[in-house]
């Protein structure tokens, strides 16, 4: 099972809110059997990312910083910014790239 992760300040609030709309853009679209979102303090992407080589998207609700880049970047997974999802504005779009890189994983393991 490939990983969304979705971070935000102290992973509670706004990441979890995050998550379950990706959750349900995958299941509504027969890809969470493949790929799901967990949501989880931003302060830990960095350690996550390094030890699971099953993370294929970062969804931050800010951009990563210059380090957080840097691993986002030596691990090949996709960075999109979180705030389409929590403002309804590019939501559809910010779907959309998920399923690419999701169906994307999909084909290189097939």
């Amino acid at each position: 099972m490939k990983t969304i992760l979705v971070c935000c300040g102290s992973g509670v609030a706004t990441s979890p809110q995050v998550a379950n709309k990706i959750n349900d853009f995958l299941s509504d679209n027969d890809l969470d059997d493949f790929a799901h979102a967990e949501p989880h303090p931003v302060e830990t992407a960095k350690s996550r990312i390094d030890g699971n080589k099953d993370i294929i998207i970062y969804v931050g609700i800010a951009p990563a910083d210059d380090d957080l880049k840097e691993t986002i970047e030596e691990n090949h997974v996709t960075e999109i910014v979180g705030v389409p999802w929590l403002t309804g504005m590019g939501e559809d779009e910010a779907n959309e790239k998920v399923r690419d890189v999701v169906e994307q994983n999909m084909k290189a393991i097939n």
